[in-house]
């Protein structure tokens, strides 16, 4: 039906993040790939992100485009440019940002109105989208850029209060698939942002996550069995998108980045690595538990660090610890920006020490490397639980304090010797490392076949397109 029927006019609505904006626009290559007419709704600095992207789909022959709108960054007070959380360093500013999500409605609105879409494809955190929609009866679905398993997590959690009611953890979720527990509450901002979440999906045709059924089994059927809305699985997009012959370029690329070039000196499943993502801020005690916790485990390592700006003194370090890193050759220390899918397919490295922001968890699968998981804030506990209980790919180094946002002081840090004991008891020879390696890499592999073509992103991206047609038929 879908070759037959005339091509949809889609419009998509990127959040003003990375780990939303990049699954987003690699949705709306996929549908564009399918002979759809896309049109990606986004600010000016936004778009700058993607846009060499977008000309490659139009030299390929896809009918994709960009529709810039302002950001308001005077009725907010941001500087000019500052338009995606990666360029927010504290609270204030972060809070801007999502201001900003809420007053670009009218302009939305107006667009639509004079240029009505067939379907409309908003990220989940655009929850003033429902009354847009509903008011201007058009089609909506919306995007979640993580896993229908969080999903299901944040609804029995807002549908059994009394699991809660004791003041300290750990506790049981009632109602789900798998027994599972959280070792805290989830912080009160964070629980009344998901509950706007989950209302925002109402009135939806259903929602699109960044995910692979395999990954979410069991709780798809959960989710649509509760709320009767459909679930489309195109992930991971990162896979559905990727180009082998670039990604086999840039490892042999003459510029090859220095952390590649350690890794090659390595033994196979010998180097932990580590990184918080580029949001996530850990204190310098928290960062000087971790020093000690690792080098204690006497296992190789790679470590990502990313500062705040004026936070480049190394105060968190034991005192002569980079020198004496790289004399022992026991690690490698970096400050920056680091090619971390490629460092994650690198067969050097044994376990991957992660925040379990979604984006890292599902690149961590694709590559087939087990986790150490230590959550700080938003939906990261759920991820873990996912990681760890769920397909047991993971272990946890028992983190214990919820924050709404990443740039929330800590007032507890994870001590060296929970660090040190979660590295062990993956990495060890004797520990139940083995089992848990072997089973990363079997969730590997249902990834990728997830993606081929007949698996299963491909059939329900398939599906998707299809169910638009019959939901609207163009004029």
């Amino acid at each position: 039906m879908g070759i037959e029927s005339k091509p949809l006019k889609i419009y998509m609505l990127p959040f003003f993040a990375q780990g939303h904006l990049i699954p987003l626009v690699n949705l709306a290559r996929l549908v564009a790939s399918k002979n759809q007419q896309v049109t990606i709704i986004t600010t000016p600095s936004n778009a700058q992100l993607f846009d060499k992207i977008i000309e490659e789909e139009k030299a390929a022959g896809h009918h994709i485009r960009v529709h810039i709108i302002n950001f308001p960054a005077t009725q907010v007070g941001l500087p000019i440019g500052v338009e995606n959380l990666f360029a927010a360093s504290d609270n204030q500013t972060a809070g801007k940002i999502f201001m900003a999500a809420h007053l670009i409605k009218p302009e939305i609105e107006n667009f639509l109105k004079q240029n009505p879409p067939h379907v409309f494809i908003p990220d989940i955190m655009f929850t003033w989208s429902e009354s847009t929609a509903k008011d201007l009866q058009i089609p909506r679905l919306v995007f979640n850029p993580i896993s229908i398993f969080d999903v299901c997590m944040i609804q029995a959690i807002q549908s059994h209060p009394e699991a809660f009611v004791l003041d300290s953890g750990p506790y049981q979720i009632p109602g789900l698939p798998h027994p599972l527990t959280l070792p805290i509450k989830p912080s009160p901002g964070f629980a009344r942002l998901t509950e706007s979440l989950i209302k925002a999906e109402n009135g939806s045709h259903g929602v699109i996550v960044n995910s692979f059924n395999e990954l979410d089994e069991g709780y798809t059927e959960y989710y649509e069995n509760l709320t009767g809305r459909k679930v489309w699985h195109v992930g991971p997009t990162s896979l559905m998108v990727e180009n082998t012959k670039e990604k086999v370029i840039s490892i042999n690329d003459e510029k090859k980045h220095e952390s590649l070039t350690w890794l090659d000196a390595q033994e196979p499943n010998s180097v932990v690595y580590i990184s918080f993502g580029s949001l996530c801020s850990l204190s310098n005690e928290q960062l000087m538990e971790l020093a000690i916790g690792i080098v204690a485990s006497n296992h190789k390592f790679l470590w990502v660090v990313h500062r705040k700006e004026g936070e480049d003194d190394d105060n968190w370090l034991p005192t002569g610890f980079e020198q004496k890193m790289k004399e022992k050759k026991r690690g490698m220390l970096i400050k920056g920006w680091v090619p971390q899918a490629l460092i994650l397919d690198h067969p050097s490295i044994g376990g991957f020490l992660t925040h379990c922001g979604w984006n890292a968890t599902v690149e961590a699968i694709s590559s087939g490397v087990p986790m150490i998981t230590m959550p700080g804030f938003g939906d990261q506990y759920y991820n873990e639980k996912l990681v760890t209980e769920v397909h047991r790919i993971g272990v946890e180094v028992g983190a214990a304090e919820w924050s709404l946002s990443p740039y929330d002081a800590k007032k507890t840090v994870v001590s060296a010797e929970k660090i040190e004991k979660g590295v062990k008891s993956l990495m060890d020879s004797d520990g139940e490392g083995g089992e848990i390696r072997k089973r990363a890499k079997e969730m590997k592999a249902k990834a990728w076949k997830a993606v081929q073509e007949g698996g299963s992103s491909q059939n329900c991206l398939t599906k998707l397109v299809d169910y638009l047609q019959s939901v609207v038929v163009p004029n």
